[in-house]
């Protein structure tokens, strides 16, 4: 009997009211299937008068060695629950023999789907050369043929000339060194490389931590994805990597205005990855926090995390996790500090936040 009570449960709540009338219908519509199914619920609170976006700034498609169609590509963000993704195939690299000559049909063909998919769809492309300058994705672009060209820093340019936003896109790839060369650190002091890929897929780098932290970079971490997204992240830990971004308007110029002004933190999993002052206003708008009761320098606190994000934290030598969408109640004194440790501001520099600044 249980077992039926359920079947019928669910049932009832995956029908579509139907008309008792259908005879004689050519068509009947159904508007609300067709919304974007989101299949990993990741929420975050908007942060101090800002619109808090998920994006993905380095994605692939069959414009260059990527095995999906860039429309399919935005289905898939909108799948995963995103705001915002880059179209951002390669300019050198494109082994699919059929592509057209126009480095911007990925982009184009990206777009129809827009509106549809409820997401903020970037243009973009990556400039494709070996280290010491490596991979440099520029967004934002308003032609990417402008950037096939033989020299990349004239490349770089030709981006810069469109107002482009320049990523310096894994740092650690493919030889397993995460160096700042000469040739990054001159891009940097002429304000050519805006932004560090921190996180690339499976794997990020500790030591570009400390570039964004010391050049005042903006962090950024993507999937670089390149086959099917649900084939390529297939665990329940929503590992796949993302920009969170403060951005003034959900827009193309919201969400550029945002990434110039270095508003981002980085998702992986658990692990988030940010300036202290970004890190800072995202803890305090995930975490409400209650004193409860007081006497005197203790207190009884109660804290509300609001978002889906887990936050693991050493308060008074003791490790504990406030879980996603949990409530909990501790003891504390009020001039304590709390550690953040699943964050990091450099390789070796964790969020630490006064307990009475929380509130």
């Amino acid at each position: 009997m249980k077992k039926l009570y359920l079947s019928l449960a669910f049932l009832s709540a995956f029908t579509f009211r139907v008309s008792a009338q259908l005879q004689g219908l050519d068509v009947v519509k159904v508007p609300e299937a067709q919304q974007p199914y989101s299949g990993e619920y990741v929420y975050i609170p908007d942060v101090e008068g800002y619109k808090t976006l998920k994006c993905d700034f380095h994605t692939h498609t069959i414009f260059s060695d990527g095995d999906v169609k860039p429309e399919n590509r935005v289905w898939e963000g909108a799948i995963r629950g995103l705001d915002v993704i880059a179209i951002t195939d390669h300019i050198e690299y494109r082994p699919n023999k059929f592509i057209t000559a126009d480095h911007n049909e990925s982009y184009k063909r990206a777009k129809t789907v827009e509106n549809s998919s409820n997401l903020v769809v970037i243009p973009g492309a990556e400039i494709t050369r070996s280290k010491p300058l490596g991979h440099i994705n520029a967004l934002f672009l308003k032609d990417a043929n402008a950037l096939d060209v033989e020299d990349p820093l004239v490349a770089i340019d030709n981006a810069l000339e469109q107002g482009a936003f320049i990523m310096w896109n894994h740092p650690g790839w493919p030889n397993d060194t995460s160096t700042i060369y000469k040739v990054h650190k001159d891009l940097i002091k002429q304000k050519k490389i805006h932004g560090v890929e921190l996180v690339n897929g499976f794997e990020y780098y500790p030591k570009a931590f400390n570039y964004c932290k010391e050049y005042n970079l903006t962090y950024m971490g993507n999937t670089d994805i390149h086959g099917v997204y649900k084939q390529t992240y297939r665990t329940d830990k929503q590992y796949g990597p993302m920009t969170i971004i403060f951005a003034r308007e959900r827009s193309h110029e919201g969400v550029k205005e945002a990434l110039f002004a270095g508003r981002s933190v980085v998702k992986f999993g658990d692990i988030l990855i940010g300036s202290e002052k970004n890190l800072t206003a995202l803890v305090k708008a995930c975490l409400a926090y209650e004193v409860k009761e007081v006497s005197g320098n203790q207190a009884l606190v109660k804290v509300v995390n609001k978002s889906t994000l887990n936050f693991e934290i050493l308060l008074d030598n003791k490790a504990g996790t406030i879980l996603g969408n949990a409530t909990v109640e501790f003891k504390v004194r009020l001039n304590d500090k709390v550690k953040f440790t699943n964050t990091y501001i450099t390789d070796n520099s964790q969020l630490v936040i006064d307990v009475a600044s929380l509130r």
